[in-house]
């Protein structure tokens, strides 16, 4: 009513076409940046993300693998595609905070059947252990949410593996107790 109102324009999270074209834009980074890349992990909450970064990786480069990753706890994206629709989840669960969508959206649903490889779960205790990696081998402060992808890359041990780390807004004694 108020973006009526107003005469706002509202563009939601993470299912229209601006937010998937602005996330493409990680998607071609990573190819200019780390031409060797074969497999590129991606944490996956209402879809947005996924959706730029696939679109533009396969578009520019079709061989390179893109793996989604989402919490075990709201695997919204992992029992859509199982359905081949969207799944709207009762209950989400995770310390994985911006990964806790309920429904993936219908664009980023659809861009998620056409370009991703595979869609994967890391559990909250992965996700406590790579917060921790990444503190102190990469000196990179991360969310839970942010480090879902880097849990997923360092299970699956893939040479040229890539992962985006996409959020550092931790509380201070929620990370102090993870690392």
């Amino acid at each position: 009513d108020m973006a009526a109102a107003r005469g706002l324009t509202i563009v939601p999270p993470f299912d229209h076409p601006w937010i998937i074209a602005g996330a493409g834009t990680v998607g071609l980074e990573i190819l200019e940046q780390c031409p060797q890349a074969t497999t590129i992990f991606v944490p996956m909450g209402g879809g947005g993300q996924i959706s730029g970064v696939s679109a533009a990786v396969k578009g520019m480069r079709a061989s390179v693998r893109v793996v989604g990753v989402e919490p075990v706890g709201a695997a919204r994206m992992t029992a859509s595609l199982a359905a081949q629709r969207p799944i709207t989840l009762e209950r989400s669960t995770s310390i994985a905070d911006g990964l806790l969508t309920l429904r993936p959206g219908d664009l980023t649903f659809a861009h998620v059947q056409a370009h991703v490889d595979e869609v994967v779960t890391v559990d909250d205790a992965e996700m406590i252990a790579t917060v921790r990696w990444l503190f102190h081998e990469a000196r990179v402060v991360a969310e839970p949410s942010g480090a879902a992808a880097v849990a997923a890359a360092l299970r699956a041990g893939l040479p040229g593996a890539v992962a985006v780390v996409s959020g550092g807004n931790v509380d201070p004694e929620a990370f102090a107790a993870y690392i």
